[in-house]
């Protein structure tokens, strides 16, 4: 049987390609003459790149999850010093606190962007598909992540927390 249209499937199929290269992304800084924990690929800014063209929208909800669960994992090191912290370009280190809130933030500023442009390229259902299997794959990443455990306690607390209310409501 055919319960997805070729044309959901191939979306829901590029929604999960783009949540596996934003996982990677944000450590492409390392690569790169910009050193580890980059402001500049820590952050959404790579999704502003993406929808500054038209055309390339469609990248921005699979990127933004992927970014947003690995910038979860990186908000928990286990000392928020050094090699952890955030760096501006040209200014270095931006400290302790301003890199926890900085990552936190972009964090789920990236799984806000994510999910809410999931609802808007694909259909309801497709879209309700392709999360969770991001959601699976985002706990499998995280099992494995440095820093990925207190993220995914967080996730599950944040999700039964949800899900308790929206009972409490009839829903």
């Amino acid at each position: 049987m055919n319960y997805l249209a070729a044309a959901d499937r191939r979306g829901a199929l590029l929604l999960l390609a783009l949540f596996a290269v934003g996982l990677g992304l944000p450590d492409l800084d390392q690569l790169l003459p910009l050193g580890h924990r980059s402001a500049l690929t820590h952050s959404m800014l790579p999704l502003l790149l993406a929808v500054l063209h038209p055309e390339r929208r469609l990248l921005v909800p699979g990127l933004a999850l992927g970014i947003g669960v690995h910038l979860s994992a990186d908000s928990f090191p286990n000392v928020m010093t050094g090699y952890a912290t955030v760096k501006l370009p040209l200014a270095g280190s931006i400290g302790r606190t301003a890199s926890y809130l900085w990552l936190g933030a972009h964090a789920l500023g990236c799984l806000i962007v994510g999910t809410l442009g999931a609802f808007r390229v694909l259909p309801r259902g497709v879209a309700l598909l392709a999360l969770g299997a991001v959601a699976a794959g985002a706990a499998a990443y995280l099992f494995v992540t440095d820093g990925g455990w207190p993220a995914l306690l967080l996730y599950g607390g944040a999700g039964t927390a949800a899900w308790r209310w929206r009972q409490s409501r009839g829903a």
